[in-house]
């Protein structure tokens, strides 16, 4: 028998898709069982009238995506105390009717953050570089207890901020769930990561002061410059125009010890950019594979050139197909030469073998079909073969905050067994791959990237990883890399190294506007 669960809903509100996704993962999960799924009466007065009557208005101009499933259990009246054997409750109502119930439930009641009244509403008035999220676990007499915490990217209206974090934050408590059902105690709280490195973003954050009626004016004006810039923006993107285009940089160094400022550019021709390099060594020559974006078809496709000094010898193009491609993560294994591209344009993940190096590839193998997978990187590790990647699943299209952990028997992925507690990564800041993972002196490190700030691509990672195995996973961040290297770069968000040479791309500020700061 697995997890009980049991839900309390808001009474006042229709389910959203954050709560209807958690529902549906937590029928489908054979460690889990829904026992009970429930509403309390909403608390009267938890926002200013005006307030809500605005935000509404602006969830109707600007309704968030919502492509969850719509199906739902019949949702019972709140009951008295709850079904004998329930592990645990968890909350979407914030109510005290709800933790009056705390002490029926094995593990107490379980809350997102995400989900108190005028959660993201704070974050997104203030262009905050990401609102965090925080699961806590009730029991009776006791303070709440913080089991984990994310990081997402804050969206600049408000009312979306809100509906994206409710929908991605219910990761954490699958998460949490699938830790429980892992060990089989009674604690939730993830295992202690190691003692991080400084870190330029604050390990405990401010307290925002609620959105109030006041705060609309500037909100608005804000807003209505938001809306005006991205319009822009879209009309210079059709032209080969949009600021901020990526580029490459080009210098000596390793994967751990690499100066950003001290790289040579490598500039792509007008209406097009360049981005998620990957260098690959063969016979003494240093080849470079790079995604060449088109703003004319709005596709990318991926080239190859090769190294010479500080100079890029363009070869010509390396795999070009109907849909987008980007991140030609290219390895040697077994003799030969292979590729996995980014291709969730395609919904599925492929392997290619080179045919005739570098140029000539063909499709060797396919799996994860009906899946949107960015950035995925294998390596074996002690003789074990790993994969990540950052799969999306949710109504954004949002692959930059979640990373998923696979154990697999090969390139050729003939069997891939999902590590228990996907997504091992739950944080925009450091989820994303940002290119392939790399072992230096005995130690194991992915780059990853940092997209916070409202900025694709703000800052780069490199992460240790501390623990790899399949009943858990730990990472730590030992470099943080962001623009603030050359006044003319606003961000950074890919790097790889071979041969003593190291590539990065970078993102050019766009005229006139500041940088971006931690």
């Amino acid at each position: 028998m697995g997890i009980a669960i049991g839900v309390v809903l808001d009474q006042a509100d229709t389910p959203g898709p954050g709560v209807r996704r958690f529902v549906k993962a937590v029928v489908q999960d054979p460690r889990f069982e829904l026992c009970l799924v429930t509403a309390a009466p909403a608390a009267a007065g938890r926002r200013p009238a005006l307030v809500d009557k605005a935000l509404g208005l602006e969830a109707r101009a600007f309704p968030a995506p919502d492509q969850a499933p719509t199906d739902m259990p019949q949702i019972a009246p709140l009951p008295e105390t709850l079904p004998a054997g329930c592990d645990v409750l968890v909350d979407f109502s914030h109510t005290d009717a709800a933790l009056a119930l705390a002490g029926a439930a094995r593990d107490g009641v379980w809350r997102l953050s995400a989900y108190a009244p005028g959660a993201g509403l704070a974050e997104a008035r203030d262009r905050a570089p990401f609102t965090e999220v925080t699961l806590t676990k009730h029991l009776p007499g006791q303070a709440p207890q913080p089991a984990s915490t994310a990081r997402y990217d804050t969206k600049f209206l408000a009312t979306r901020n809100v509906a994206l974090i409710r929908e991605k934050s219910v990761q954490l408590v699958i998460q949490a769930l699938a830790r429980l059902a892992l060990s089989g105690a009674d604690e939730a709280t993830p295992d202690p990561l190691p003692d991080p490195l400084p870190d330029p973003l604050p390990a405990a954050l401010p307290e925002r002061a609620p959105f109030a009626a006041g705060d609309l004016p500037g909100y608005g004006l804000r807003t209505v410059s938001e809306l005006a810039t991205r319009t822009l923006n879209a009309v210079g993107e059709r032209i080969g125009r949009r600021p901020g285009m990526f580029e490459l940089r080009l210098g000596h160094g390793d994967g751990l010890n690499f100066d950003p400022a001290s790289g040579v550019t490598l500039t792509p021709p007008a209406g097009t950019y360049w981005a998620d390099p990957f260098l690959f060594e063969r016979d003494g020559v240093l080849y470079l594979f790079y995604e060449v974006y088109d703003y004319e078809t709005r596709r990318g496709h991926l080239d190859v050139g090769r190294i010479e000094g500080d100079r890029l010898e363009p070869l010509g193009t390396a795999l070009k197909q109907p849909h987008h491609l980007s991140y030609p993560f290219v390895f040697h294994w077994n003799g030969e030469i292979w590729m996995i591209p980014e291709t969730h344009a395609a919904q599925r993940l492929e392997l290619w073998r080179a045919t005739t190096f570098p140029t000539g590839w063909e499709l060797s193998a396919t799996a994860f079909e009906g899946v949107s997978m960015a950035d995925t990187v294998v390596f074996e590790r002690r003789g074990q073969w790993w994969m990540f990647s950052n799969i999306c699943d949710d109504s954004f299209g949002d692959h930059g905050a979640e990373l998923h952990l696979f154990r697999i028997d090969g390139p050729m992925l003939g069997r891939i067994e999902p590590h228990p507690l996907n997504p091992v990564v739950i944080d925009t800041t450091t989820a994303r791959g940002g290119g392939r993972v790399f072992e230096q002196d005995g130690k194991l490190y992915r780059t990853s990237q940092d997209n916070s700030h409202g900025l694709y691509g703000f800052g780069l990672n490199v992460m240790e990883i501390t623990r790899l195995d399949m009943d858990g996973y730990a990472e730590r961040r030992v470099r943080h890399i962001t623009g603030d290297f050359d006044d003319a770069i606003m961000a950074c968000h890919h790097m790889d190294a071979a041969a003593g040479r190291f590539v990065i791309d970078v993102r050019r500020r766009v005229l006139g506007a500041p940088k971006p700061t931690g």
